[in-house]
C-alpha cells in the first residue's frame, strides 16, 4: 500500500475521531489538497475494498480499510512518543513519526518495537 493511500486512510481516520461524519471535502481540507485530487484517490480506495461511500458522502472503513487505518495509527503513536521522550518538540515528532510510519516496512517497526520494550525493561 502507498504512501498517498496511508496519508488518506490516516486523514480519514483522524477526523473520524472528531467527526460523525466525514465527507471527501474534509478530507480536502484536512490534507491541504484540492477536492478533485482527493475525489480521485476516494474512488481508488474503495475500488481497493478500503472504504464505502454512502450516498450522503460519508466515507467508512471497510474491515481491511479500518484495519489498515488502526495499525498507522499505532505507527505513528509510537514514533510520536519515541520522539517527544526524547526531547522533540510534540509537532515536530507528530510530523516525522507521520513520515517514517508510513514507509517503514513491517519488520523495521517490529524490530523498533521490541528494542524500545527491551530499554523500557533493562
Amino acid at each position: 500500500m502507498g504512501f498517498s493511500t496511508n496519508r488518506y486512510l490516516f486523514a480519514i481516520r483522524t477526523l473520524h475521531e472528531k467527526y460523525l461524519c466525514v465527507r471527501a471535502v474534509d478530507v480536502a481540507h484536512y490534507l491541504g489538497f484540492a477536492k478533485p485530487s482527493v475525489s480521485i484517490s476516494i474512488r481508488q480506495m474503495r475500488e481497493q475494498g478500503l472504504i464505502e461511500v454512502e450516498p450522503d458522502g460519508n466515507i467508512l472503513f471497510t474491515e481491511s480499510g479500518k484495519t489498515r487505518a488502526e495499525s498507522l495509527n499505532r505507527r505513528v503513536s509510537f514514533f510520536r512518543q519515541l520522539l517527544t521522550d526524547s526531547g522533540v518538540e510534540p509537532s515536530l515528532a507528530l510530523q516525522d513519526a507521520i513520515s517514517f510510519s508510513w514507509e517503514m516496512s513491517d519488520t523495521s517497526f517490529e524490530a523498533f518495537k521490541a528494542m524500545r520494550e527491551a530499554s523500557l525493561n533493562a
